[in-house]
């Protein structure tokens, strides 16, 4: 009887342990599953804010490096850090390298400077009224301008300095506060057509930079040996997190986004984290690989979203100053970047009066009744684009906007203007004809120093209508 009552409470003594052993397993188990569920999930919702919020971030870096460094061997545009390369063409289909939706107004030039050691000068000769404008872009996609507009054309120079710089710039020198230490110079220079062209390259190839400590006035620096390197993109690759950890690394927080930055950096994005992908767990890397492929959705989504439209015209309400609306900020990026409204304002439309999408199969007609021209200081015309290039397209009179410079434009009799949008040419010669692409196609109106009745949206642009 005892052998059994001892036998019996070894056994039961057995159960407990195997089943404090299981309990354990299971709790362990559970710990474990939890905390991979939150980290997954944590870093798949706030990576997908970061993703939205980082875009211009990456972007300017992947546009940095690939403009500052020789990556192929046909490079339509490329400048060291600190220098402008100068694109002597007028745009058209065949030139347009990186940009997006690009004008047909003006020539461009552009560069990328680097502040973190010291301000850059910047040089504009006398263009003698001469439009042209410079957009300072900082890495948030944020613009300030310098031009006609700003400071009007005599000859001047500029000073682009971070805020923390602490120094004394040579007399006569007009500091230029940028938030980011890094950045991106892109510059318009009015052209009115091919004759002109030799005047507007003038003066554009007399806008200079160089970093303080080479400066001389008067005097164009040289240009540093090319450097040669493989392209990047990651835009679309795990990489992206990494390029916008860096880029937060070097920007001041904003006193408004510190709650924010404290939520990157619980998934190790922020700016007091060192992102290094192999190092992440695998639910986090699950997480943020959820992320972008969801960030990509959204800011592809967000390039043609439906925005404010005044008589079938959209027009952006936040170009250059976004405060928190990134989503609004990455659509602007992933279009082009642009000015700030009182700059340029941008119209475009995809559909004509009857609400249907533009195609070249279709004739099309813009009517201005007398008096009805867009109320500018500077010029307007009106561009089509292919989609989804977003690029001008050839046609067979190399003609890509029309405008208020427009050689040989015809007014009708009772001083009104129509503009005829088609692939085909027109058989009346008078008729002013704006060649559009074959297939879908985007019309873009823009308005250089608008007038102040623009700005408010008292002013609306006649609708497209489609003639047949």
């Amino acid at each position: 009887m005892k052998k059994v009552s001892i036998l019996l409470a070894v056994a039961v003594l057995l159960g407990v342990a195997v089943s404090q052993i299981n309990l354990a397993s299971f709790i362990s188990y559970q710990q474990k599953r939890s905390d991979a569920i939150i980290a997954e999930k944590m870093a798949a919702s706030i990576g997908t804010l970061a993703y939205v919020y980082g875009y211009p971030l990456v972007d300017m870096a992947a546009q940095m490096h690939n403009e500052t460094h020789l990556v192929k061997a046909e490079q339509q545009v490329y400048a060291p850090i600190n220098r402008l390369h100068r694109f002597d063409e007028i745009v058209g289909p065949d030139n347009a390298g990186n940009l997006r939706l690009p004008n047909n107004d003006t020539l461009y030039f552009s560069g990328w400077f680097d502040i973190r050691n010291e301000p850059v000068i910047i040089h504009t000769p006398d263009t003698q009224g001469r439009y042209f404008t410079i957009a300072v872009t900082n890495l948030y996609s944020e613009v300030t301008h310098i031009g006609r507009r700003t400071f009007g054309t005599d000859e001047a120079y500029y000073a682009l300095v971070s805020p923390d710089w602490q120094g004394t710039l040579p007399e006569g020198i007009t500091p230029i506060e940028v938030e980011s230490t890094t950045g991106w110079l892109l510059g318009r220079m009015y052209v009115a057509g091919k004759n002109d062209k030799p005047a507007a390259v003038d003066a554009m190839n007399n806008i200079w930079m160089a970093a303080l400590s080479e400066f001389t006035p008067g005097q164009k620096p040289a240009t540093p040996t090319p450097a040669n390197s493989d392209p990047i993109d990651p835009l679309k690759s795990i990489e992206f997190f990494s390029y916008m950890n860096k880029a937060l690394r070097t920007l001041p927080t904003r006193a408004s986004e510190q709650a924010l930055m404290a939520q990157f950096d619980l998934i190790g994005i922020g700016p007091n984290s060192h992102f290094d992908p192999e190092q992440l767990s695998e639910a986090t890397l699950k997480g943020l690989e959820q992320a972008l492929e969801e960030g990509i959705n959204i800011v592809e989504a967000s390039e043609l979203r439906t925005l404010p439209s005044y008589n079938g015209w959209m027009i952006p309400q936040k170009v250059g100053r976004y405060g928190f609306d990134y989503i609004q900020r990455a659509s602007v990026v992933a279009n082009g970047y642009g000015n700030l409204p009182e700059e340029s304002t941008y119209a475009a439309t995809l559909t004509s009066g009857d609400d249907d999408i533009m195609t070249g199969s279709n004739t099309y007609k813009l009517h201005f009744e007398k008096g009805q021209l867009p109320p500018v200081k500077g010029f307007w015309s009106v561009a089509t684009y292919e989609l989804p290039k977003k690029q001008l397209a050839s046609n067979e009179i190399n003609r890509y906007s029309i405008g208020d410079r427009t050689p040989g434009i015809h007014f009708n009799d009772d001083g009104s203007l129509t503009i005829w949008l088609q692939s085909e040419k027109p058989e009346d010669p008078n008729k002013n004809w704006l060649p559009v692409p074959e297939g879908i196609f985007m019309a873009v109106m823009r308005m250089y120093e608008p007038e102040q009745a623009i700005l408010d949206k008292e002013y609306q642009l006649a609708r497209i209508e489609r003639v047949k």
